[in-house]
């Protein structure tokens, strides 16, 4: 009976974060005339400008992996949508919905988790493209495409762990938004998305591979285009999860120490 309920207890949170999430998702864009249109072209523009100012500006036509720069600048690019969105997202989940914090009865933990599940909506859409642009060049679904299950895996609980950090102190210092924002401008260019590590001086590429969002980009591009298992690269596989699972424990405590106080400055 205690496991039936316990069952019973987490798929019904699971659906309501679902329902959540799907609610939030539609209210982003309620009230537009193109709705959920704008969900999807901002990152299309901007992964066609990016592709027209490096390959068709500076000329950088094949990777060193040996596939076609569009298709690798899209393999970095998709799963940095969904971080940069989710975790932007995430950090005003309990200012957003303070009127749900401020209710005893409510589980408010699962709010950054539903403005992250809400990003993910549109992340399943851009990995259904990428599919389809991969097709397109010739590279075609294989045992290794699997493994992008892994790494959104990592990602979520890398947004998970960095979001109760962020959206646990925004209510009592709401610059740390803006601050968000700087460092997910800042990440874009300092991690190898649009550019190549190899093109950094060796005795500095140690430094770029110290942002735990290295391993999530490398390791689509590892998915889809080098086939090399997430097993091959142990170290950064080791310092990815003790990185992530340390940001998941002090998001962790940070919020159990906060949460009390939410109400009060909410």
């Amino acid at each position: 009976m205690f496991k039936l309920s316990v069952s019973e207890a987490l798929i019904s949170r699971n659906k309501l974060i679902y329902n959540l999430a799907k609610n939030d998702f539609k209210k982003k864009f309620k009230g537009s005339y193109f709705g959920i249109f704008w969900a999807f072209a901002n990152p299309l523009i901007t992964i066609l400008l990016y592709w027209f100012v490096f390959q068709i500006g500076f000329r950088s036509g094949v990777t060193t992996s040996g596939a076609p720069f569009v298709v690798w600048l899209i393999c970095g690019m998709i799963p940095w949508f969904f971080f940069a969105e989710a975790f932007a997202n995430a950090t005003l989940s309990f200012a957003e919905y303070s009127f749900l914090v401020k209710k005893v009865v409510f589980k408010i933990s699962i709010l950054p988790i539903v403005k992250i599940v809400s990003s993910f909506f549109i992340h399943l859409f851009f990995l259904l493209f990428l599919f389809l642009i991969l097709i397109i060049y010739g590279i075609y679904p294989d045992i290794y495409w699997f493994q992008v299950i892994y790494y959104i895996v990592g990602m979520v609980v890398l947004l998970v762990g960095a979001s109760f950090i962020t959206s646990s102190i925004v209510p009592f210092f709401k610059d740390m938004n803006q601050i968000v924002s700087i460092i997910v401008q800042i990440g874009f260019w300092l991690t190898p998305i649009v550019w190549s590590l190899d093109i950094a001086p060796s005795k500095y590429q140690f430094l770029f591979k110290l942002n735990p969002f290295y391993y999530i980009a490398e390791g689509y591009r590892d998915s889809f285009l080098n086939e090399v298992w997430f097993w091959e690269k142990p170290f950064e596989t080791m310092y990815f999860w003790i990185v992530a699972f340390a940001i998941l424990l002090i998001g962790g405590l940070l919020y159990k120490k906060l949460k009390p106080h939410f109400a009060d400055v909410l």
